[in-house]
Parts: structure tokens; sequence; C-alpha cells
């Protein structure tokens, strides 16, 4: 069984600066990284060269293959890694060689398909869905924007 701990609580665990690998395909990857930079030694790996471009100078960056164990290397002494992709099934076997391959206790997944939970929950520490948290901000905008879409 897998204990489940927050990300929170597993960086504030270690002796010095957390190690943080973010592994994402999309820029919100690098939002991510930049949040805990101040606070945690953070390691991007992503192959869109966008995205690393826009990570802060603090933020160690490999750009390239995203399930390539070289890439992934970063992964040896990391406290936790977060995994935000844009395809589930990447995730899933990015997820698999973080925690067999890497021996990573603390593996965030953000999925975009709810339906894939059973896929992953076995392997990953924590899920997130990318879809509810997108329809949720995005109904809090518009209930915003436009009050007559509040409901009753």
């Amino acid at each position: 069984m897998i204990s489940r701990t927050t990300l929170r609580d597993t960086l504030a665990r270690t002796a010095g600066p957390p190690t943080l690998l973010v592994v994402s395909d999309l820029h919100a990857g690098s939002m991510l990284a930049s949040a805990f930079e101040p606070t945690a030694d953070v390691r991007l790996v992503t192959d869109h060269r966008s995205a690393a471009g826009q990570s802060p100078d603090g933020v160690q960056v490999t750009v390239g293959d995203v399930t390539s164990l070289e890439a992934l290397a970063d992964a040896a002494d990391a406290d936790a890694a977060v995994v935000a992709l844009r395809w589930d099934r990447q995730a899933v076997l990015i997820t698999q060689l973080l925690r067999t391959r890497f021996d990573l206790e603390t593996v965030i997944v953000v999925l975009n398909d709810p339906q894939r939970r059973e896929a992953v929950e076995d392997i990953a520490t924590t899920l997130v869905c990318g879809s509810t948290l997108l329809a949720t901000e995005l109904r809090r905008e518009i209930e915003t924007a436009l009050p007559a879409f509040e409901p009753a």
C-alpha cells in the first residue's frame, strides 16, 4: 500500500533545500517550477523548448525526451516529483519509471482524463485531475465576470 503524503509534507522533511523534479511538456510545468524555485532546488524535465525558456534562472532545465532515463536522471536524488503531461499514457509511463527505476517515494500526477484514475492510483502518491481544476477555475471566473451565471 502506498503512503499518501502531500508535496508540502515531503519537502518539509528534507534537510536543507528540498529537491523537486517537475516533468512536463506544458507551460504549467515552468509555472510550477517558478512557484517552488525560491524555496526548493527545482529541476524541470521537458521536451517543450518554449516552456523551458520560461523557467527562472535558478531552475535546472533538461530539454529532451521526457520518457528517457537520461532525461529523468535528475530524479536520482529528488525528494519529490510532479508529472504533468498532455498525454496521460506518457504520464503513467514516467510515473512507473520514477517509482521503480529511481525509487522516488513521492510522485504527484496530473491526469487529464478522470477515467484514467484507476490506471495510476496504485503507482502515484497523489493524483490531481487537471480537467476538474480547469473546469472549477473557469466556472469561478465566469461567475465573477457574468453574475447572471451564478448558481441559484
